[in-house]
């Protein structure tokens, strides 16, 4: 993937539609060189801004990614959530589709995220490198082996196919019961799944 055409020359002043302009160069190099590979710095050469100005309105890259991309939420509060007093799967299942349930009257909704990662397999490669390393990005089962990190990212991958395969069953197919389910419920069933992919053998 090549680098996007630079636009704009130069750092100007903040004005009206500074913002928006970042948010166009940050999703044309995130999506052109991917979430490890942009840099703030960079996204502020191609909208012509200083950099202090994309510190101004965006706290830090997450944050700039997740408005970029229209995220809804960071992802790493469900591992926080799911670390909560030891590892929890039911607890990161809970707190994955509580978060997913609050979007969907917006425009983050998991269909639009959803169609959006389809349409581009540019954005998908952008959006699975920020989740990987908001989420899961030190497995909690792995602690002193000596092949933690392949089993890290195996993890991780069990992981994410399970929490991307339970939102696309609930919002997009919308298939009972899971479509109208409490988190709970939910939680409940899903999360001896997540423990195991989390922490029990998965050789």
């Amino acid at each position: 993937m090549g680098r996007p055409p630079v636009s704009a020359l130069g750092r100007r002043p903040g004005h009206p539609e500074t913002r928006a302009e970042i948010l166009e160069a940050a999703r044309a190099l995130f999506a052109a060189d991917g979430y490890e590979g942009t840099s703030l710095r960079a996204i502020a050469r191609l909208a012509g801004v200083d950099p202090a100005l994309v510190h101004h309105y965006f706290a830090d890259k997450p944050a700039l990614f997740m408005a970029a991309m229209r995220l809804p939420f960071d992802p790493r509060p469900v591992q926080e959530y799911g670390e909560t007093g030891g590892f929890s799967g039911a607890r990161v299942v809970q707190r994955f589709i509580e978060m997913w349930d609050e979007a969907q009257a917006s425009e983050t909704a998991f269909v639009t995220v959803a169609q959006a990662v389809c349409a581009s397999p540019a954005v998908a490669d952008a959006v699975r490198e920020f989740v990987g390393e908001r989420i899961f990005r030190h497995a909690p089962g792995d602690a002193g082996r000596a092949q933690a990190a392949p089993l890290a990212m195996e993890r991780r991958a069990l992981i994410s196919s399970q929490l991307i395969g339970l939102a696309w069953s609930r919002y997009v197919m919308r298939l009972e019961p899971v479509a109208s389910a409490e988190p709970t419920l939910i939680a409940g069933w899903v999360g001896p799944t997540i423990d195991r992919y989390a922490v029990g053998e998965i050789d």
